[in-house]
């Protein structure tokens, strides 16, 4: 029940407007591994969701895509050939469909992209480039995809927002009127005197546990004091922004990125930060950095995913919505994930970096 729901949840988060056009990215398909084309088709999907404006298109979540196409036992029964690609899109029913595939030439990676319109069985755009590792398809997607979707007609005469809007300075709380003590690798919180441990990586310094500041609106993983003291508390968006102390700050998508590309690339991040215990099916990770990340599930109108998941809010927020960026990590993936469309109520962790 548990990952039903999860599912469920990821589709939830990706708040979606109401749109003219339709467009689906089918799970990508190739010689490379299964996380590693999840991880892929995840990073084309955001690249869509980036590139295309919300007042007139709809960017299916996976969860939904494969529903439609009969779930995931029944697709992998489906052509996967650049031949049958329109016709999952009729199955999907939607107006646009895409795909990334990825094959081998020589000792090279492969990847090729392919973008149809669905009515018309119309070639939008298609590319194929090759690569030396996961890193450089990684780099030839985000440098060529943006362009494939920016060709489907009304798309370059809608102003489209940026994937991720400019941070916003997370104020700091009124109540700090001490300047914070750092003592090596410890940091004492002055408002409550609660001790943190810190970790310097790379250029940035983070607080190496989830914040335990009892904010106004911030609640305990089922109102259990002792998860409190495990996972640190949850707080809703609006809160979590002002809830760092003094000369520490929520940090932005950016700040996220540049951690990520300090421990070796997102496709590493999440096995290399994730805490060496605590995480659910021997999920956990290698702690090569001490940052010590724990799973401590999310809150709604109740609560789910402690030891499976964490969400982590980032100060990342769409201007006049009512949804945020998030970091997100999952017991099953070695990666980490930036959800783009987190309502700004839901209760989420909380790591501090150093201004």
């Amino acid at each position: 029940m548990r990952i039903v729901f999860f599912l469920f949840m990821l589709a939830c988060t990706q708040t979606l407007f109401a749109a003219v056009q339709t467009i689906a990215v089918l799970p990508s398909d190739g010689v490379i591994s299964d996380d590693e084309l999840e991880y892929l088709t995840d990073k084309a999907q955001e690249i869509a969701v980036s590139v295309l404006p919300k007042s007139g298109f709809e960017v299916f979540p996976q969860e939904v895509v494969i529903k439609r196409l009969g779930g995931p036992e029944n697709y992998i029964k489906e052509c996967k050939e650049s031949s049958c690609i329109v016709e999952l899109g009729k199955k999907a029913s939607v107006d646009y469909v895409a795909q990334c595939r990825f094959g081998k030439l020589g000792s090279d990676l492969r990847i090729t992209f392919e973008l149809y319109n669905v009515k018309t069985s119309g070639l939008v755009d298609k590319f194929s480039e090759t690569a030396k590792n996961t890193n450089g398809l990684l780099a030839i997607m985000e440098k060529r995809i943006p362009d494939g979707f920016m060709k489907i007609p009304g798309v370059a005469t809608r102003q489209a927002k940026p994937a991720e809007a400019k941070p916003t300075p997370a104020p700091k709380p009124a109540e700090t009127k001490t300047a914070p003590e750092a003592i090596g690798n410890v940091f004492t919180d002055a408002r409550d005197n609660k001790k943190y441990k810190t970790v310097k990586i790379g250029n940035q310094i983070w607080m190496a546990e989830n914040l335990n500041y009892d904010a106004s609106d911030s609640k305990c993983y089922e109102n259990n004091s002792g998860n409190c003291a495990k996972y640190g508390r949850l707080y809703d968006w609006a809160t979590a922004k002002k809830a760092c102390p003094s000369g520490w700050h929520l940090p932005s998508m950016s700040e996220y990125k540049e951690l990520d590309k300090t421990v070796g690339g997102e496709i590493v991040a999440g096995k290399k930060l994730k805490a060496k215990s605590g995480w659910y099916s021997k999920g956990n990770g290698t702690d090569e950095f001490g940052f010590s990340a724990l799973p401590g599930g999310y809150g709604t109108n109740s609560f789910d995913g402690i030891d499976w998941f964490g969400y982590w809010w980032s100060a990342s927020g769409e201007d006049g919505s009512d949804i945020a960026y998030a970091r997100y990590m999952y017991y099953d993936f070695d990666y980490t994930k930036n959800g783009s469309g987190i309502r700004k109520s839901f209760l989420n962790s909380v790591r501090c970096v150093k201004d």
